[in-house]
């Protein structure tokens, strides 16, 4: 009877709510993806700037035009530098390589720096956030597609799981990111950031990473 009651017990605790439940492949691929996504490189200034403003660093290489500052990135994965814009001077870009292009955001800043809803103490950490979720964005869809077509992880229900989370996800980022979108300085294409899913469950312990909303850097056209 005991032993009864004890398997009774332990099968309540197991919550059936999927929205919670998170795959250990799932977790472990999305650390995966973290550890390799491209690491910032800080582009240093040589020179002095002038009036550069003081809560940027030697990242910041005063005005330049796009050109100049995709050469200063040397096409070098996950290079970047702070710019003044030549024609709304005052406005400040943040030119940042990945998947081998040079992508420009408008960089604001009110205490913290940010180029969507989240905010950052350094631009170090806003370009880490931003690489790891475009780097995550670029893979998940091919990792989705591999489970959808595996019959093992169909009958396990991983597949279905994945869909309908990560559907979920996108379609709040897409939302998000009609909200929060900002028009480049030079250029008559729209940046535009949003909000989106990346810290997925990066240890399987703890849930510090749980599916937690951070900006984006997906770069759209109008």
């Amino acid at each position: 009877m005991a032993a009864s009651s004890n398997s009774s017990l332990s099968g309540s605790s197991v919550s059936s709510d999927a929205e919670e439940y998170q795959p250990p492949i799932w977790k472990s691929y999305l650390y995966q993806l973290q550890q390799e996504a491209p690491r910032p490189k800080r582009i240093i200034c040589s020179g002095e700037v002038e009036n550069r403003p003081k809560y940027y660093g030697r990242e910041f290489h005063g005005i330049i035009s796009r050109e100049q500052a995709d050469e200063l990135l040397g096409g070098v994965e996950g290079a970047y530098i702070l710019r003044e814009s030549q024609r709304q001077p005052g406005c400040y870009t943040l030119a940042l390589r990945f998947g081998n292009q040079t992508l420009n955001y408008r960089l604001f800043y009110d205490g913290k720096h940010f180029v969507g809803e989240k905010r950052f103490e350094s631009i170090h950490d806003l370009v880490t956030d931003g690489l790891i979720t475009l780097y995550i964005e670029t893979k998940a869809s091919e990792y989705i597609s591999k489970m959808t077509t595996n019959p093992i992880y169909e009958h396990i229900g991983y597949a279905t799981l994945l869909r309908e989370k990560v559907s979920r996800r996108l379609s709040r980022s897409k939302n998000e990111a009609r909200k929060a979108s900002v028009t480049s300085e030079e250029h008559p294409t729209v940046e535009k950031i949003s909000s989106l899913v990346r810290r997925a469950a990066l240890t399987h312990n703890d849930n510090h990473f749980n599916y937690e909303k951070t900006h984006n850097f997906k770069k759209e056209s109008s």
